[in-house]
């Protein structure tokens, strides 16, 4: 529809955590400069059909049984702290964390306050983003904004004149920029998960494709029959809370047990028998207990900006894998030698004393070993094999006390503090990546081809409790693990999906009329099935960001390509489309990983991009200059009080 004459239109699609941090940094720039009488009147738009505010990934009405990945510290969707010395605060910016304690001292509970430290439900998190989107609504309606709420899905967007038409199924809608906050959107499948739903469909199977875990209908498994799983990360420990804990099953806490044997699983009877695998043989190794997002006293001492800058100065280009990982190896064994740990061996052959003393006179020459014992955390039972199915449950049960162990010693554990560094530097080159100062060649085939699972499995997993769960169910032959390397197929003889790893030897495969894929939707444009997505490159009005690998052959990157910060959509003619902002996932080709939120107190460079970006398309979209824009002082506004 048309919109009034002297009006500006602003529309945003996704009203998920980056389209309520667009809303909140639109709020922030119009608080500090006061559009005046001349101005044209602004409207803001917001389009989802999930919940405004959390979008479906955060809905507080999920399970309360899904947690977050990270401590309650961390994510916050407005600036906070020292980030706001950088990016204004608006007068409702508040973390998760600050908003949580409000909501404790709100209710007047007689429960202690909040641990920053634990692991909130991602329900809770999802309130706290509905509050935040309401405030921010409210303060930018108190600015004289008119604000609309959409409970709708935008299918389409071309240009038309100087602005671009959205269509809807409720009508059609002009406005002067778009932003789009997509987030998790349906993807095609690839080759096997097409084969896979087409014997499912001749063969009258069960094929569950990759999905957010809160679209799937995990009812459909059956109680004591196999379930092949293909994935052991974040989403499998979804799938397994879901089919035990909310089938009424329980956890007996073993008080006087050590970790890992802390819980035994009481079934119900109800549960399916999950038959999992993923290429590495082991689920993601499980956070520490040491409180914060980075653990206190981590420190990068060779990966350093010095360092880099010196690299970059010799080499004019950063390559991963010559320039960069021999810096970070070199921290990831200093920071474990210098917990002494106890086990005189270390991750090599000499004693630790002998080896640390080596590590500071010669780290060169540990790069070797050093490399290895990383690669180890990510494939612990690579050149191994196994006897049996049992033989092998036996060795994971080992390794899932192990992870239990370490992460209750918290900052005491070598292994997990030199995960922890490990993490640090991907937080590092993370920034390097989004500033465009890594290699594309190097980016592609170092990075996306082994770099980016490595540290995925070992930095991102669970909270502590997790494992322990896991274990427990093991114990209990609720779960058992296919082996590294798995090779899933169909088996049309019998009528069943199989499943089987080439390095454990079994008479037979295991056997399921049930596969699910324990895994996101893959988050690349080119395949995704969103029509809106699919008519940008379809009209030309969006194209892949095209990478080169080492070969010199072009190739498709997992993203849009866009315009430096603010990110605008590039056409497939190559012009920029004025007005036409990307946050979020879609990225992917110019940053490297998706936080699920920006960091309380973190640097718009790093940890809080995802606010950085929100708040560069807010200002380009005000017509306001990063260069001009005055920071104000505390006493000029104050950030809002979250039991307001």
């Amino acid at each position: 529809m048309p919109h009034p004459a002297g009006e500006t239109v602003i529309a945003v699609v996704g009203a998920g955590p980056r389209g309520t941090s667009f809303l909140d940094r639109l709020l922030a720039h119009l608080e500090r400069s006061p559009r005046s009488g001349a101005d044209q009147a602004l409207r803001v738009i917001v389009f989802d059909p999930a919940p405004h505010g959390p979008g479906r990934v955060w809905n507080p009405e999920q399970s309360p049984l899904y947690l977050m990945n990270t401590p309650a510290s961390y994510p916050t969707a407005a600036p906070h702290g020292p980030t706001c010395e950088q990016l204004p605060a608006s007068s409702v910016s508040c973390s998760f964390a600050q908003w949580r304690r409000s909501q404790a001292s709100a209710e007047q509970t007689h429960q202690s306050r909040p641990d920053d430290a634990d692991y909130p439900s991602r329900a809770t998190y999802g309130a706290y983003l509905r509050w935040l989107h309401q405030q921010v609504t409210a303060g930018l309606e108190a600015c004289g904004v008119v604000v609309e709420h959409r409970s709708t899905q935008v299918t389409r967007c071309v240009r038309e004149g100087g602005g671009h038409l959205l269509s809807a199924p409720e009508g059609e809608q002009r406005a002067d920029a778009v932003v789009l906050a997509l987030g998790h959107i349906p993807a095609r499948l690839n080759d096997a998960g097409q084969r896979f739903a087409q014997a499912a469909q001749e063969l009258g199977l069960h094929y569950l494709a990759p999905a957010v875990p809160t679209d799937v209908d995990y009812d459909l498994l059956p109680q004591e029959e196999n379930v092949l799983v293909r994935g052991m990360g974040l989403n499998f420990f979804d799938l397994m809370i879901q089919v035990t804990v909310a089938r009424g099953g329980t956890f007996r806490e073993l008080s006087e047990a050590q970790p890992g044997r802390r819980l035994e699983y009481v079934p119900t009877g109800r549960e399916p028998r999950l038959i999992a695998g993923s290429r590495r043989g082991t689920p993601y190794r499980a956070k520490s207990s040491a409180p914060g997002f980075i653990p206190e006293g981590i420190e990068l001492v060779h990966f350093t900006d010095e360092a880099i800058d010196e690299a970059e100065r010799r080499h004019d280009f950063l390559d991963f894998r010559a320039h960069l990982w021999p810096l970070i190896l070199q921290d990831v064994l200093h920071t474990y030698y210098r917990l002494e740990p106890s086990d005189p061996e270390g991750p090599g052959e000499q004693g630790a004393e002998a080896q640390a003393g080596q590590e500071r006179e010669h780290p060169a020459e540990r790069l070797p070993e050093a490399e290895k014992f990383v690669r180890s955390l990510g494939r612990p039972f690579d050149g191994a094999s196994f006897t049996s199915h049992d033989d092998y449950q036996q060795h994971m049960l080992s390794y899932l006390v192990e992870d239990a162990v370490t992460s209750a010693a918290g900052a005491a554990s070598p292994v997990k503090m030199a995960i922890a560094a490990l993490h640090a530097a991907r937080m590092k080159l993370k920034e390097l990546i989004s500033e465009g100062r890594v290699g594309q060649s190097s980016r592609i085939d170092d990075v996306e081809a082994w770099f980016e699972s490595l540290v995925e499995g070992v930095a991102s997993g669970p909270p502590p409790q997790r494992v322990e769960e896991l274990a427990a169910l093991a114990r209990a032959g609720v779960v058992e693990f296919l082996g590294p390397d798995p090779v899933f197929d169909v088996d049309r003889e019998t009528g069943r999906f199989t499943a089987e790893s080439p390095w454990v030897e079994a008479d037979e495969p295991y056997r399921a009329g049930y596969l699910l894929e324990a895994m996101m939707p893959a988050n690349r444009v080119q395949l995704s099935e969103s029509p809106l997505v699919a008519g940008l490159l379809k009209d030309g009005l969006a194209r892949p960001q095209e990478l080169i690998d080492s070969s010199g052959a072009p190739r498709a990157g997992k993203g849009f390509d866009v315009t430096p910060s603010p990110h605008q959509l590039i056409g497939a003619d190559g012009e920029v489309c004025e007005g036409l902002y990307v946050l979020g996932l879609q990225l992917s080709s110019v940053q490297w990983g998706t936080a699920i939120a920006a960091e309380a107190g973190g640097s718009p460079r790093g940890s809080a991009r995802s606010l950085a970006d929100a708040d560069a398309a807010a200002r380009a979209i005000l017509g306001l200059s990063p260069h001009t824009l005055v920071l104000p002082t505390t006493s000029q506004i104050t950030p809002a009080d979250p039991q307001g």
